[in-house]
């Protein structure tokens, strides 16, 4: 995994990942109080064993100031340190699940502060990998992150990878001026099976008189080191994001260090002894460095509870880490010893006793710096959650608590609370009714309700109607659930990031909550997949798991989609090549159906199939315009040069562009008039217009099918193939130059513009050889390719700027 340098440090995570709830919150929020919040928490605890599987592992941490050394020659020190190194191979198999090592002062020459280059990191790990010996083998290192003088590494053992998820990387400096990286923290946050656990190397201001600095840093590094949100929840005990909702806003907010079942926070915390006792080298002389662990700064912040409060650690039974004469294990008189190199660790409420110290104590026989680097073996408990059978327990106590409450308030019966919609393709809406009667003696007024995790009452792929209303005692209502992915919510369900699952709340005013599990099995689909997934998919995306897709994603190869080079290369061979016309007509909805499955599935398209389809073989029998083609025809009728007595007729006039659109111009321009129809139309005659719209109006009902997929394929995209914040630029390019549309594009990404200029070579061709006009193709195309933000305000003009965008586009062969 990449790591890297930053000068001051964000605090923003560097790598993918998925949400990560608060129980507590939801707790609080959906049980409504301490008091039977507690009873919930309480009543999980005592049926645990049914939902959670209990693992423990083992994690080395260890944690190094360096003094800005280079690594040991002798690397047997640096072995010394990783005590966790076999002597031999028979004894790989007992390597600890974890190993963390944090390193501060990696560099501290001036340089890396002021241009950031520092290039220690990369030293130091391959010495680090080096003294592993065979170790190395069985490890593979999963994160790595610098920030000047700190760098943090993480190793998981190599057979348990696959439960390792949810990599993410933070740092923050907090040094000069408050934010310079001289000081500050990097972190590491993973998720082992189900239990999120984040790592901190921090280094803390120096001096023993700035210990109030140092808990300041603690408590502004805690608040400003944060990471998207996770998939794992913090609690093992109780659920949250798949309880209440799909989580869509939940994967946008941050969280925090303290968002996760246990944080360990190592490194040089720099907290030294609180007073000079007079005597101190003679103590240590003696041995009896525990006598001066009570005038320890770190211990007593914790005590008083000014800093690393409810931070625990490891029995120190080891001297002082600091300060020593670099090669030697003396103490430099110049300076009061100190334990300033610290391994602590937290968890969360619910996780007691999650973490046990198997081992902690300094190295005294690596003598490169004036830090001894200091190790600790701790003993994680690590839980893999059924979570269905956890949701079915939280669920049965909660309407455990409901029946206590519900003896004398609004009832309702509620038909189901399991509503299963089956498989749902994307564009096709799946209907369901949900009965809700009146079963008490009072009205009743209901609703359905927003979650902690959500703002909305229902995700955005479900739409509720009514989501509130009343009714009298002996009265109900049909509730319609409607289940349909578009566009705006088909991203996370096409790679699996999410599922069509869900639970709402039905809340009666002054009753019970009723929690209705809502299910339905997504067909993934090219057709609303984004196109950064697409350019990197190879093979049946409806086969793909949520690894597979992140696997191609990693892969950091693009390419044109396979499906748009299915369906643009039948539309080259038995469209243009045999002289049908394209873009005309609409298609055949059943045969569209199983064009797109072939998509989805990888198979090629079959032009036995196709081209033998019947005309008007769909329901709507002959009626082949889609509404877009109707609504474009009755806006173009009036701009067609000859009166055209139908539809028909008017639609044949548009195929050979003798409408084009005319939008008002700033100032004319030479490069403002495209020229692309086919030389043997231009400047036709009535009575030649009429042959030449003879000679083309052939047309193949799956030929036109195949056509309506392509367009369909764009518009399904949940982000266009030109960005929405290009679209302004694209729209005043269109009112401008051909100069100006090729400039708007210069920002385009790489793997947009491959599509793009893919796409633009096919529509020229067809537009050449008189298969469609380029204004048909630019009326067709606009709205797929062009897509305003949310909250635009259009103008009149806009949608004549953007079809001129798009015929500039054709007319701009080689140029992009």
């Amino acid at each position: 995994m990449e790591h890297s340098t930053n000068a001051s440090g964000s605090g923003q995570e560097e790598t993918v990942v998925s949400p990560t709830g608060h129980s507590e919150e939801f707790a609080q929020q959906r049980v409504s109080n301490p008091t039977k919040e507690a009873w919930v928490l309480d009543s999980l605890k005592k049926r645990r064993t049914e939902f959670l599987h209990k693992q423990q592992i083992r994690a080395f941490v260890g944690t190094w100031n360096v003094n800005g050394k280079a690594p040991p020659a002798d690397l047997g020190q640096l072995t010394a340190w990783l005590g966790f190194v076999p002597d031999n191979e028979a004894e790989l198999d007992k390597l600890p699940e974890l190993v963390v090592l944090g390193f501060q002062e990696l560099d501290v020459r001036a340089e890396a502060f002021v241009y950031n280059n520092s290039v220690k990191d990369m030293e130091w790990t391959e010495a680090v990998e080096r003294s592993m010996g065979g170790a190395k083998q069985k490890l593979v290192k999963v994160a790595s992150k610098q920030l000047i003088g700190m760098f943090i590494m993480v190793y998981v053992r190599t057979d348990m990878v696959d439960v390792v998820t949810d990599v993410k990387m933070a740092s923050v400096g907090c040094g000069i001026m408050g934010m310079v990286g001289n000081k500050g923290a990097v972190a590491v946050r993973l998720t082992f099976r189900d239990t999120p656990m984040c790592f901190v190397c921090a280094h803390l201001a120096h001096d023993g008189a700035q210990v109030e600095r140092r808990n300041a840093q603690f408590h502004d590094l805690s608040r400003r080191l944060t990471f998207a949100g996770s998939a794992a929840d913090a609690d093992p005990l109780t659920p949250s994001a798949d309880v209440v909702g799909s989580g869509a806003t939940e994967a946008d907010r941050m969280h925090s260090v303290f968002d996760h079942s246990y944080v360990v926070w190592f490194g040089d915390l720099n907290y030294r002894l609180a007073i000079d006792t007079g005597d101190m080298d003679e103590i240590l002389a003696r041995g009896e460095h525990r006598s001066l662990l009570g005038l320890d700064q770190l211990q007593i912040v914790r005590m008083n509870k000014q800093a690393f409060a409810g931070f625990e650690e490891g029995h120190i039974d080891f001297a002082p880490t600091y300060k020593y004469i670099v090669g030697t294990s003396d103490y430099d008189v110049r300076r009061r010893p100190a334990w300033c190199d610290r391994v602590l660790w937290w968890t969360r409420p619910g996780c007691e006793d999650g973490v046990q110290s198997e081992a902690y104590e300094s190295v005294d026989s690596v003598c490169t710096s004036d830090h001894k680097p200091v190790r600790a073996q701790l003993g994680l408990d690590v839980w893999r959650v059924d979570v269905e059978q956890r949701r079915a327990v939280f669920l049965e106590v909660l309407r455990e608590l409901d029946r206590y409450e519900n003896e004398c308030i609004p009832t309702a019966n509620v038909e189901a609370t399991t509503v299963d919609f089956g498989d749902v393709y994307f564009g096709r809406a799946v209907r369901r009714q949900l009965r809700v009667g009146n079963s008490g003696q009072v009205p009743l007024e209901y609703g359905f309700v927003a979650t902690p995790n959500r703002a909305a009452v229902a995700p955005g792929w479900l739409r509720i109607t009514p989501e509130h209303g009343m009714l009298l005692p002996g009265q109900h209502v049909d509730v319609e659930l409607v289940i349909s992915v578009d566009e705006r919510t088909s991203a996370p369900l096409s790679t699996r990031q999410e599922d069509l699952d869900d639970i709402l709340v039905l809340h009666l005013t002054r009753g019970r909550d009723y929690f209705i599990q809502v299910h339905g099995a997504y067909q993934v689909s090219v057709y609303g997949m984004s196109l950064d997934v697409l350019v990197h998919c190879k093979g049946a995306v409806r086969n793909m798991t949520r690894a597979d897709f992140e696997q191609c994603l990693r892969s950091g190869q693009f390419s044109v989609p396979r499906s748009m080079w299915l369906l643009i290369d039948f539309l080259s061979r038995y469209g243009v090549d045999r002289g049908l016309t394209l873009f005309n007509y609409s298609g055949d909805s059943v045969l569209g159906r199983r064009i797109r499955e072939w998509l989805d599935t990888d198979q090629p398209l079959d032009p036995g199939t196709i081209l033998q389809w019947p005309e008007g073989g769909d329901a709507q029998g002959s009626s082949r315009m889609s509404l877009t083609d109707q609504t474009l025809v009755a806006s173009a009728i009036s701009d067609i040069d000859v009166l055209a007595p139908s539809t028909a007729e008017a639609l044949e006039q548009l195929s050979l562009g003798t409408w084009t659109p005319t939008p008002m111009r700033a100032e004319s321009d030479s490069e403002s008039e495209p020229d692309l129809e086919p030389d043997s139309h231009r400047h036709l005659s009535s009575g030649q217009a009429a042959e030449a719209i003879a000679g083309r109006a052939a047309h193949d009902a799956g030929v036109d099918t195949v056509a309506s997929c392509l367009v369909e394929l764009l518009r399904a995209l949940p982000s266009p193939l030109i960005p929405t914040a290009l679209y302004t630029a694209c729209i005043e390019a269109g009112g401008h130059s051909r100069a100006a549309a090729l400039e708007a594009l210069e920002v385009l990404p790489p793997g947009n513009l491959n599509v793009l200029v893919y796409l633009l070579a096919f529509l020229r061709e067809a537009v050449e050889r008189g298969a469609t006009a380029a204004a048909r193709v630019a009326r067709v195309f606009a709205p797929a390719l062009l897509r305003p933000p949310v909250g635009h305000i259009r103008v009149d003009a806009e949608d004549g700027y953007a079809e001129m965008f798009v015929l500039y586009l054709l007319q701009s062969h080689g140029q992009i």
